[in-house]
């Protein structure tokens, strides 16, 4: 076997058929693959290219995880799901494939820099992800495994975060990009793919009770759960269980059990947060409910929940008692020890240790 390439060795290669793509700069990259700025000479267009890791050129079980991600995003084509435009393999055996070169920033940068989100801002931010998972959790057409077949398949991000959701700047607003559908999970009729092991995949901070608890059963409603995590964040700059206070750093079994036992602290309750209606607490805890038929049935669901909260109220005497019976008082906790937020392959189901205690399991 080759040996191992770093990521400054593949600056000014060409790749792909005619040696079409040429590495220009390094741009970053996640759990199973790396992100270069690239140039299509064909066109003179700039583009992204994304090859797998140095590290996981032996392993064929992230060769095959890596190469469904091709298959998922070309699949959904969405005005909020990153563009896939072509694939390849490099002289050494490295998969890649090339997306839509994106000027802007995460919603992590924009967090960062601005702390707290306005609510009309988080809506519009966040309307359009349900747009883009809307399509995904509905199902695309895809072809059968080693058939000559189409069937209607479902796709379940489950590593939704604010790295993996990008914003263009526009005039009226930022539009949205979902990005990095990786650790996709695969609803078939014909079968069900999903991570190709029994370990956990994913980022603990945003994973919801059920895939922390490797339930091969979970549905849209798991990308709901993490989507309640990120607009806590967005509208208070913190999380939902108090644990990144003063920069703490927090524990993967700390994550574990958050999500498990603990009731979110009351938005409203949060510094900066006093004049957040209780329309939109009540929005942003049911997505946090810890058993999935709690939640929103879908993002098309939430979705128009969002924006009702942000409409002129024709109605002074409706209190949408239905999402307000869902915010439930704090607990108190112990103090996080260490961090572990990256996206990896994990080899248990859960923390060593730690063990779900809860009166029925999420459904």
């Amino acid at each position: 076997m080759n040996s191992p390439l770093s990521s400054n060795s593949w600056i000014g290669r060409l790749l792909g058929d005619n040696s079409r793509y040429r590495l220009e700069k390094g741009l970053g990259g996640g759990g199973m693959g790396e992100v270069f700025l690239a140039t299509d000479t064909r066109i003179g267009k700039e583009v992204a290219l994304k090859l797998l890791k140095d590290k996981w050129l032996a392993s064929g079980e992230m060769q095959k995880r890596f190469e469904r991600e091709i298959a998922v995003c070309a699949a959904l084509q969405s005005d909020h799901i990153i563009e896939i435009s072509d694939s390849g393999v490099t002289d050494e055996g490295f998969p890649f494939y090339v997306m839509e070169y994106l000027r802007g920033q995460t919603l992590r940068q924009l967090i960062l820099r601005e702390k707290q989100l306005s609510p009309l801002q988080t809506v519009n931010i966040m309307s359009q992800v349900c747009e883009g998972l809307q399509l995904a959790h509905q199902g695309v057409i895809m072809q059968r495994p080693g058939k000559n077949s189409n069937e209607v398949i479902k796709v379940i991000h489950r590593d939704l975060k604010p790295d993996n959701i990008f914003l263009l700047p526009r005039e009226f607003g930022e539009w949205v990009k979902i990005l990095d559908f990786g650790i996709a999970k695969i609803h078939q009729k014909s079968s069900e793919q999903t991570n190709l092991t029994q370990r956990f995949i994913g980022t603990f901070r945003y994973s919801s009770p059920e895939q922390i608890h490797n339930d091969q059963n979970i549905d849209g409603r798991s990308d709901i759960y993490s989507l309640g995590i990120i607009l806590y964040e967005m509208l208070s700059a913190a999380d939902p269980f108090g644990l990144t206070i003063d920069r703490n750093i927090v524990s993967e079994s700390s994550w574990f059990e958050a999500h498990w036992y603990r009731s979110p602290v009351p938005l409203t309750s949060q510094p900066g947060c006093e004049h957040l209606s209780s329309d939109l607490e009540a929005v942003v805890f049911k997505c946090l409910q810890k058993r999935p038929k709690d939640r929103f049935a879908s993002v098309g669901e939430l979705r128009q929940a969002l924006q009702a909260t942000i409409q002129p109220k024709t109605n002074t005497n409706n209190n949408n008692l239905e999402y307000r019976k869902t915010i439930i008082s704090p607990q108190s906790h112990q103090p996080p020890r260490r961090s572990d937020n990256e996206t990896v392959p994990r080899n248990e189901t859960v923390p060593r240790g730690v063990q779900p205690r809860l009166p029925s399991q999420p459904e």
